[in-house]
């Protein structure tokens, strides 16, 4: 047969059913015909023995009965020939219109099936797939009945559906579209009522439901917020508050019964309010802000200069939408009252501003880069050096913790050395996770690889906390390794948990037993037993002198490159040449 016939099958094939008809594409004397079906756009080789050409009629390939003789006296053209026909549609499929949920049966009559006819249900769009949940029932003589069956018909079952019968004589096939709707009738979007710079009314209509969530963007976000962390309101008003003045926000409305969302409303854009304006010029007025020094998981610190004193400063601007005004607010408080020198203070703190949704707090400017930095940027360091900045490190949480103050965030992006004095002087930053320790408080870990058991178990978190930290803390600056990290973060915590840790001849050999032991105390498993800070500054390892004991920099700077590659110095810098852009952390 040349290319562009038409041909039919005479028996079955896989995927196939017999007489269904095929196009011929070309012909090959070891694969026989490559062949286009009607029913789908794959192409597919055929032996020659199952085709005919379309115009002849289908051999059955079985024995042809033989001609039932009458009876004597009859003439022979009176014999009777048993050709089965082809099979016919008496009812065809017919497009159906449901409602989610409900079950639906698609159906067809059928005349002249034949004794074993073959039934294949496909659902053609969107996306074609051959249906198994057909059933087949034969009616009187020679009729049956074809259905598919779905049960809990959802929007997707949409689309259009077809049976194909044959039997040994030919085939018949119909199709018909299934559309499922909602039952649900849409929700309204809410009318908006500005009540003041920061709150407005939302109203909506509904006569179907009776619970719902509300929700709100900011102009610019595309994060879409709860003003009650998903409570369900039970009436058709509310007052969503604390937003920012002179910022645009649209609103919408969720149907607790069917999670059914409603069109946004109309954008509205709040009025600001006269003190605010008035935050925001005093910032305009007094600071130049210039490049971003770092980011954190809440805010960017920024480098400034005061316009009045040309004194350099860090901005701190925190995004409201991700971190509450009062957190910001405690944190400022906390830091005005620092009187220590290994900790950064604060100066000014600056609602709404230099924009909308903005706080911003001003701190002192540390001139100088990462602790774990500055060290890296050298080839090697002593077991001395990291005795200093460890004894820095705990007389300033100490003087923390005598104020009933825990930092609960000691790891190596919080600990900065400022460079501006003849010796470089530790600096401890970003206090927002500290808390008043005279309060049971339970914080989720902000690092798991320097997390405590209790932070990791969400128990009570206190000063006992930063005494864990500051264990790996002294681990690391030791080792130039992390004590508990592994190749999971299940495995990890499992380390933490069961407090497993070694010293490793690699990396602890040269290092005092003295410094291991100070850290093994710091490393308890119940928090009562671990050193405190003042316990740690009168140890044996901060109180006598020890050989001095070379630590290569190589390891810790692998450290720090797994951490935040961008810490680290590409070309070594001397503290005398230390430029503020050099400063990579403030949170």
């Amino acid at each position: 047969m040349a290319p562009g016939t038409l041909a039919r099958l005479t028996c079955e094939w896989p995927d196939l059913v017999v007489g269904e008809v095929v196009t011929i594409i070309r012909y090959d004397t070891s694969h026989g015909y490559l062949v286009h079906t009607q029913t789908s756009s794959n192409e597919i080789w055929l032996p020659p023995h199952v085709l005919s050409n379309y115009n002849r009629k289908a051999w059955t390939f079985r024995f042809k009965k033989h001609a039932r003789r009458p009876p004597d006296g009859l003439p022979h053209d009176n014999i009777i020939h048993e050709t089965p026909p082809v099979p016919e549609f008496r009812d065809k499929l017919k497009d159906v219109t449901v409602q989610c949920g409900t079950k639906v049966v698609l159906k067809c009559r059928i005349k002249h099936c034949g004794q074993n006819p073959k039934v294949k249900w496909k659902k053609l769009e969107p996306n074609l797939c051959i249906l198994r949940n057909e059933r087949f029932m034969f009616g009187q003589e020679d009729e049956g009945v074809a259905m598919l069956v779905i049960d809990n018909a959802k929007l997707s079952d949409s689309g259009t559906y077809s049976v194909t019968v044959s039997n040994e004589a030919g085939t018949c096939q119909c199709s018909a579209v299934l559309t499922v709707t909602d039952p649900y009738p849409a929700l309204q979007e809410p009318r908006i009522q500005v009540i003041s710079c920061s709150s407005v009314l939302l109203e909506w209509e509904s006569d179907f439901y009776q619970q719902f969530w509300v929700e709100y963007c900011q102009l610019g976000t595309g994060e879409w917020l709860s003003p009650n962390d998903n409570g369900v309101i039970n009436s058709q008003t509310y007052t969503v508050e604390h937003l920012i003045p002179g910022e645009t926000y649209s609103f919408r409305i969720i149907a607790v019964q069917n999670k059914l969302v409603s069109l946004p409303s109309v954008a509205v854009t709040l009025p600001v309010a006269d003190t605010l304006r008035w935050q925001q010029e005093q910032f305009r007025n007094r600071y130049i802000e210039l490049e971003e020094i770092s980011r954190g998981r809440f805010s960017v610190v920024r480098r400034a200069k005061d316009r009045g004193t040309n004194v350099e400063v860090a901005l701190k601007q925190v995004t409201r939408r991700r971190q509450a005004q009062h957190i910001t607010q405690c944190e400022y408080s906390l830091l005005a009252g620092m009187q220590h020198v290994n900790i950064i203070r604060s100066m000014a703190l600056f609602d709404n501003a230099p924009l909308p949704g903005l706080d911003t707090i001003v701190l002192e400017l540390v001139r100088g880069p990462l602790l774990f930095t500055f060290i890296c940027e050298h080839d090697e360091y002593t077991e001395d050096t990291v005795k200093t900045y460890s004894r820095q490190l705990m007389s300033a949480l100490s003087w923390l913790h005598q104020k009933d103050i825990s930092h609960l965030d000691i790891k190596p992006e919080n600990v900065m050395v400022d460079l501006s004095s003849s010796s470089p002087v530790l600096k401890l930053v970003d206090f927002g996770d500290s808390v008043n320790t005279s309060k049971s408080v339970i914080l989720p870990p902000a690092c798991l690889e320097f997390a405590s058991p209790e932070l990791v178990l969400g128990q009570p978190v206190g000063k006992h906390t930063d005494y864990w930290a500051t264990g790996v803390f002294l681990y690391v600056l030791l080792s130039g390794v992390s004590p508990f990290l592994d190749d999971s973060m299940e495995e990890t915590t499992a380390n933490i948990l069961k407090c497993d840790y070694c010293f490793p001849d690699d990396y602890f050999r040269e290092i005092s037993v003295e410094a291991k032991d100070l850290v093994r105390k710091l490393l308890a498993l119940v928090p009562s037993q671990r050193n405190s800070m003042d316990q740690s500054l009168t140890s044996a390892w901060m109180t006598t002198e020890q050989k001095s004991v070379v630590i290569p920099s190589n390891r810790l700077k692998t450290f720090m490159l797994r951490r935040h590659p961008i810490n680290l110095p590409t070309t070594p810098t001397s503290p005398a040449n230390s430029e503020p852009n050099t400063y990579k952390s403030y949170i």
